[in-house]
C-alpha cells in the first residue's frame, strides 16, 4: 500500500483493489473533484503554513509600528489612517491590528 500511493505501483491484490477504488472515485463527477494526491495534500498543508507564518510575521510588523507610532504620540485615528495608507489596510483591518497591537503591549 505504501508503495501504490508513494509511486501508484499496483503490485499485489490489495494494492490493485486500492487503484481500482482510486479509479472509481476520480472517474466520479462529484467525488472525484475532492479526490486529491497525498502529494497534493502535502503541497497544500505546507502552503497554509508558509501562509500563517508570513501572516504572523506582517503582525509583529505591524505591531512594532503601531507601538512605534504611539510612542510618537499620534492618535488611534492617525495610526489607523497610516495603516490604511501605507500598509494598504481597510478600515476594519487597520482599527482590528490596532487593538490587536494595544493588547498585546498592555
Amino acid at each position: 500500500m505504501v508503495v501504490y500511493f508513494n509511486d501508484g505501483t499496483v503490485s499485489r491484490a490489495f494494492s490493485q483493489k486500492l487503484a481500482t477504488a482510486v479509479a472509481e472515485v476520480k472517474a466520479d463527477a462529484i467525488r472525484g473533484g475532492i479526490y486529491m494526491t497525498i502529494e497534493e495534500y502535502a503541497a497544500l498543508k505546507s502552503a497554509y503554513a508558509r501562509e500563517q507564518g508570513e501572516e504572523a510575521g506582517k503582525e509583529a510588523e505591524r505591531i512594532k509600528t503601531i507601538t512605534g507610532l504611539v510612542a510618537l504620540n499620534m492618535s488611534r485615528a492617525q495610526i489607523i489612517e497610516f495603516l490604511k495608507i501605507n500598509m494598504d489596510l481597510s478600515e476594519e483591518q487597520a482599527q482590528a491590528a490596532y487593538d490587536n497591537a494595544m493588547a498585546a503591549h498592555a
